[in-house]
């Protein structure tokens, strides 16, 4: 299967989704969080056919492509994936794991994401005594 994970930052659910027979393409703009992350991938010994970071704008990547993704995740800023979500809602991606940390903009990319239902969705704590949390939705194309 084919793996994209968009606003990957250093990698974290790129490398940890990483498994043979996996291809893995992680974008972030970011040129030092994707150089964070390819030495993380070199550490793990994961090899660079399985696992590669490219460092761009994850918002202009359409996965409808032949190479497209069987999986795709994004971990966007606060202000969501934007018009990426239109791509995405146009696209076959069976699966899309969005982690958010602003609810009011995962609310409106998933309105625009009308043929992906939530199968599961978990709340993160992961400051705790403040008012901001991550939340992680798997979807499934309906």
């Amino acid at each position: 299967g084919r793996v994209w994970d968009l606003f990957c930052g250093v990698g974290g659910f790129a490398l940890a989704l990483a498994a043979p027979g996996r291809e893995v393409l992680g974008v972030e703009s970011s040129a030092p969080a994707i150089t964070g992350a390819r030495d993380a991938a070199r550490l793990m010994a994961l090899p660079a056919e399985q696992v590669r970071f490219e460092a761009g704008d994850a918002r202009v990547l359409d996965p409808a492509g032949d190479d497209g993704p069987d999986l795709l995740v994004v971990n966007p800023p606060r202000r969501g994936i934007g018009e990426l979500a239109q791509r995405i809602e146009a696209c076959e991606v069976p699966r899309l794991l969005y982690s958010s940390c602003n609810p009011a903009s995962l609310a409106a990319d998933l309105e625009r994401m009308p043929s992906l239902r939530v199968v599961r969705a978990r709340l993160f704590d992961m400051f705790p005594h403040t008012d901001h949390a991550e939340v992680l939705v798997e979807l499934a194309r309906a």
